[in-house]
């Protein structure tokens, strides 16, 4: 309800000339409402409600009519302010899960494209004969091969649960892959420094050089 109620109180002297010469004093308190684009205004004058009188857009009108327009609209504004807290929420619910997606989303292909190169780095055939497989990095052949592959067909499934909203999926997949940069980043600096240890070919030390720089 845009409530705007304005409350005039003042006092009328009246001086009436009677036998007794008495002065009547009469009070005067006016609320004034504005709802759906209707203004509803009750004067209320001392000496009985029977003298109260009753407005609608300036319009006198019976108090029954009154307070029966005036519920009515009342009414129809709390359930249209209720249709708007509705639409409200669920837009913060819509923004959210859109959010929460493009994010989940990001942090994925950020984890994909550190994991890509590596990679590249590790997958040099110079590097090969050196591997060095540990259970804190890399188990072994078949498994650099598996998470590589792995990685490589995540293009299309991350596109799928972009379109899908799947943030669940998204995070999991956060959740399996956030670990492996640190661990192919290990296993790298493991075989090179393998490498250098067992290799006195100039070549393949230049190509050692290339690969850190």
């Amino acid at each position: 309800m845009k409530a705007k109620k304005l409350i005039l109180l003042f006092v009328l002297f009246i001086t009436c000339i009677c036998d007794a010469g008495t002065v009547h004093h009469v009070l005067i308190s006016t609320t004034e409402q504005k709802m759906m684009g209707h203004i509803f205004k009750h004067v209320m004058t001392s000496g009985g409600a029977e003298k109260d009188q009753f407005f609608i857009d300036g319009r006198v009108v019976a108090q029954d009519i009154y307070l029966q327009k005036f519920e009515q609209l009342q009414k129809k504004e709390w359930e249209e302010q209720s249709l708007r807290d509705q639409a409200m929420r669920r837009s913060r619910i819509e923004f959210a899960d859109m959010v929460q997606v493009e994010i989940a989303a990001k942090l994925v292909n950020k984890l994909v494209m550190q994991l890509t190169q590596l990679f590249e780095q590790i997958t040099n055939p110079a590097l090969e004969p050196f591997y060095v497989f540990t259970h804190s990095t890399i188990d072994s052949q078949d498994q650099l091969h598996q998470l590589k592959d792995f990685v490589q067909q995540l293009d299309v499934a991350v596109q799928k649960k972009i379109v899908h909203n799947d943030f669940q999926g998204l995070q999991l997949l956060v959740t399996q892959l956030e670990h492996w940069p640190e661990r192919l980043e290990k296993f790298f600096q493991n075989t090179v420094h393998h490498a250098i240890k067992k290799s006195d070919d100039t070549m393949m030390l230049k190509e050692l050089l290339k690969l850190v720089c």
